[in-house]
């Protein structure tokens, strides 16, 4: 965090610093929230109160132009521990988004429920991961998701689809980046069937697609409770 927005409850956070061993969190920024907030704010809170403030619906319609050529400006909402212990919750669901409880999605083998008793094929990716419905944005449903012909997805909630990285859910990501290529040039074919996590044990792609959507859902219930983040003008 760099400087203060003169005549305003606002920070300005600086991501293009050098990096270093230092904290990420300045001295000068730990002040400032001390002085507003009171002296048990320790700079870990700092973080965890910024990630949470970046998640708030008011902040993102306030700076979503901004973003793109300013640095982001974090306000000093009136309710510091809503975010961050909002903002907590979020690190730990983001960066443990591999351990979280897996989503009770319905996994169809051939048209039978299945929980991985069927044969390792029946889970791999043949081309590309698409959603249910006929052909065509207007007709996807996306409430399913189908893996392949003989394997599909089902019940999948609407608010997996609120969350969005960059314009996208986190299963919408898996679904375009999740898929067989071929590259003319080298002949080098990039499988992700063959990937570590699932290369041995293939009903684990089903497992980590069911982790997105857990992340998505909490996610938005988390953001969905966040009180106002921009102080009145």
């Amino acid at each position: 965090m760099k400087n203060s927005i003169p005549g305003t409850d606002r920070l300005e956070l600086d991501l293009a610093a050098e990096p270093s061993d230092r904290d990420n969190v300045t001295d000068w920024a730990l002040a400032q929230f001390q002085d507003r907030y009171g002296p048990e704010v320790t700079k870990d809170g700092v973080w965890e109160y910024t990630y949470g403030v970046m998640h708030a619906p008011d902040w993102r319609e306030r700076y979503r132009h901004d973003l793109q050529r300013k640095l982001p400006r974090v306000p000093l909402a009136d309710d510091f521990e809503a975010f961050r212990a909002a903002g907590r919750e979020l690190i730990d669901l983001h960066v443990g988004y591999e351990a979280v409880e897996e989503y009770p999605l319905a996994c169809l083998v051939d048209g039978e429920p299945d929980e991985g008793k069927a044969d390792p094929a029946a889970y791999r990716i043949a081309s590309k991961m698409r959603w249910g419905g006929g052909h065509g944005h207007r007709n996807e449903d996306r409430s399913v998701l189908v893996v392949n012909d003989r394997c599909r997805l089902v019940g999948i909630p609407p608010e997996a689809h609120d969350y969005t990285v960059s314009g996208r859910s986190p299963l919408h990501w898996a679904v375009e980046s999740l898929r067989v290529k071929h590259d003319k040039a080298s002949g080098i074919v990039d499988d992700p069937n063959g990937w570590h996590d699932w290369a041995g044990e293939p009903f684990n792609l089903i497992r980590h697609l069911r982790c997105l959507v857990t992340v998505s859902v909490e996610t938005a219930r988390i953001v969905a409770s966040l009180p106002p983040s921009l102080p009145n003008d």
